[in-house]
């Protein structure tokens, strides 16, 4: 494992992962949120499929891996529907509250049982601050009957856990694009199907703007995933995806200079308190 290589690399990705809500609204309400789904997994699909075709980076799979495979392509493919239905039926602050939480959790626990990283003291304060801080930027309010979709938005974070740290379980040393071949094929079957159920929408292909926010999405998707997946090779899970949290103050970023949302003290301060949770178990490990 090379720590260095796998934070910069895990930084990166929440670099990318940040931009997505950039492109979300440059493609406003064109696309239903299904079939921008399914749509930008074919795009992507597509690509590497092209990419594999010119310069033939697939290896054959062994069959130990194709469980693990499995589980990677069914976390990604049905990762959408839970996620949407989350927050549709939550305020945007507690969904992303409790997506992000599910994600770090989900990072700390496979790591636990698939890699037997240790959940150390500091590794706990660790998560408490960071969970601190996000409340610290985002306001929660939970109704009991929004219990249900505080579960879907759960195990939404829970699933993207699994897609960029199971992947560490593979046996064969596979290019990042083969491992992604499976979550956007499944990702095209699921978000095909609902979109045909909810009648989703696609703009036709004059309408450009929101086309263009689609293909500056598929490309920050594929390079946020490819250094997910790379990065959490050589990182300790955990505390990698405290990093990656960093997601949420470049997020913060982008809405400040951006859009000029405003920068509150609550922002500032959970931003912080975030820093703050990455680096303590670095600095007890000096």
């Amino acid at each position: 494992m090379k720590p260095t290589r796998g934070a910069s690399l895990i930084l990166t990705s929440a670099f990318f992962y940040a931009t997505y809500g950039i492109w979300s609204r440059i493609m406003g309400n064109a696309f239903g949120e299904f079939s921008q789904a399914w749509t930008r997994g074919l795009v992507l699909l597509i690509f590497i499929l092209i990419f594999n075709f010119k310069y033939k980076i697939f290896k054959p799979l062994q069959k130990r891996d194709l469980p693990w495979l499995a589980i990677i392509g069914l976390a990604g493919g049905i990762n959408q529907a839970p996620y949407y239905f989350g927050f549709q039926h939550l305020s945007i602050g507690t969904a992303t509250l409790l997506f992000y939480a599910a994600l770090v959790v989900g990072g700390y626990l496979l790591g636990k049982i698939f890699f037997k990283e240790q959940i150390t003291g500091i590794k706990i304060v660790s998560l408490v601050l960071a969970i601190v801080g996000m409340a610290s930027i985002y306001h929660f309010q939970l109704l009991p009957s929004q219990f249900l979709a505080a579960g879907m938005t759960i195990i939404s974070g829970l699933l993207g856990s699994i897609t960029v740290i199971i992947p560490r379980k593979l046996v064969g040393n596979y290019p990042e694009f083969q491992v992604m071949v499976s979550y956007f094929s499944l990702q095209i079957i699921f978000n095909g199907v609902l979109s045909i159920l909810f009648h989703n929408s696609i703009p036709h292909i004059s309408n450009i703007t929101p086309w263009i926010g689609q293909l500056a999405y598929a490309i920050a998707m594929l390079f946020a995933n490819w250094a997910a997946i790379e990065g959490y090779k050589h990182y300790d899970a955990s505390i990698g995806s405290l990093i990656g949290l960093a997601e949420i103050i470049f997020g913060v970023a982008f809405g400040v200079i951006i859009f000029h949302e405003p920068l509150t003290i609550g922002i500032t301060l959970g931003s912080l308190i975030i820093i703050s949770a990455a680096a303590l178990p670095h600095l007890k490990l000096g």
